[in-house]
């Protein structure tokens, strides 16, 4: 009869342990009922944790309050934290709201209609000499010209166009929209990184700078309704932005990258666990090792390798670790040892915390590619569920 053991990644606790473990046996048992499936759960002995509850965290002050328009102070911080990630997020959401009780938008007998003055606002912006060299000055030459057209070229720029809101109303918008992507570009582009990237004082300074650039009618203040509409948004979304961002990620660290820093700092005591776990089962013993424990279990058999075991790695780092020689027991450069074992590696393309290993070992190692169906993070504990995962893993099983 053979085993199957569990060895869980990083940032796992009992109950997601359990969780886990009962999926896969499920998964394989229903395949193969003659398999027994046990679990090593070393993160309840030897997993990360904060030993002051958290005490180092700073506490926010709850006592800043709101601006004239209802916004808290972090409404910038927050604006900028979308704009990162999506640099026309404002566009998409002023193209999403109903333009027609703006007094400024809306039809006017005499007046340029509201798109096309838009649209040859942005013309005159994006051709003007001035305005490309300010984009110069601050580092973003090279990035003024493709962010430009991503914009113009955008499907909230069209929405915004057809939407009947007045130019004077969204400008600053669009002008922050060009920038955000400029800096957007810059930064995944590499190399130096201009100031404007990392300075809020010099990127606010500069957008000034282009919106007085502009005719007089785009003075740089955004328009009440579309004030509005984005302070509508954020509102509520601020007080505790600081304090709920910062535990967020500290509650993530301290177990997930907790663990991580606490097996390289010292490891011996996860790795003897896993051996001892691995010494009490009947071979043959097939180990499943999920994201750190795969890394556990390569550093393990690449010193001491149990007789009739098998290893799949499941979503690991192991590979990339080896690279930056950062595995304990196997320097980068060096070959698997003779007595490694069978080795299967199972991966999503998605899941960024998975690495291939046969480009590394050769013939030593089968990478398996698989479809979780979900977007990382989420595909990164979703291997349990997905029968391609689990036909892998009894394809190793004697």
């Amino acid at each position: 009869m053979t085993a199957v053991l569990f060895v869980h990644g990083t940032g796992v606790r009992a109950p997601s342990f359990d969780t886990t473990l009962d999926a896969l046996s499920r998964s394989l048992r229903g395949r193969r009922p003659d398999l027994t499936v046990h679990g090593c759960f070393w993160g309840g002995r030897y997993g990360s944790e904060l030993f002051a509850q958290g005490a180092s965290i700073p506490v926010a002050d709850e006592a800043r309050g709101m601006d004239s328009h209802g916004v808290p102070d972090d409404s910038g911080v927050l604006v900028w934290d979308r704009l990162q990630d999506d640099p026309l997020f404002e566009l998409r959401l002023l193209a999403l709201t109903d333009a027609t009780d703006s007094e400024a938008g809306g039809f006017h007998p005499g007046r340029e209609p509201a798109g096309r003055a838009l649209v040859g606002r942005y013309r005159r912006f994006t051709a003007s000499d001035e305005v490309r060299q300010q984009f110069g000055r601050v580092g973003l030459a090279e990035q003024f010209a493709g962010a430009c057209r991503t914009l113009a070229g955008s499907g909230a720029f069209g929405d915004l166009e057809d939407s009947g809101v007045a130019a004077v109303e969204v400008w600053p918008v669009v002008v922050r929209a060009t920038v955000a992507e400029a800096l957007r570009r810059a930064e995944q582009e590499g190399g130096p990184h201009p100031r404007v990237l990392y300075d809020s004082n010099v990127r606010d300074e500069f957008i000034r700078t282009l919106l007085q650039a502009t005719d007089d009618e785009y003075r740089g203040v955004v328009g009440g309704w579309a004030k509005e509409r984005i302070g509508t948004f954020f509102a509520g979304r601020t007080t505790s932005y600081v304090s709920r961002r910062r535990q967020a990620f500290t509650d993530s660290a301290s177990l997930v990258a907790g663990d991580i820093l606490l097996y390289q700092r010292d490891g011996a005591a996860i790795r003897k666990f896993v051996a001892d776990r691995i010494s009490t089962l009947e071979p043959p013993v097939t180990v499943v090792a999920h994201s750190l424990g795969g890394i556990i279990c390569v550093d393990l058999f690449a010193t001491m390798a149990p007789s009739d075991v098998r290893l799949v790695t499941v979503g690991t780092a192991a590979p990339l670790f080896w690279e930056l020689d950062a595995l304990w027991g196997l320097r980068a450069g060096a070959s698997l040892p003779p007595n490694f074992p069978e080795w299967v590696n199972i991966y999503d393309q998605r899941d960024f915390l998975a690495y291939v290993a046969r480009p590394l070992f050769g013939d030593r190692v089968r990478d398996v590619r698989v479809d979780n169906g979900q977007p990382f993070p989420r595909c990164h504990s979703a291997y349990w569920f997905n029968s391609q995962c689990c036909e892998a893993v009894l394809d190793v099983c004697p």
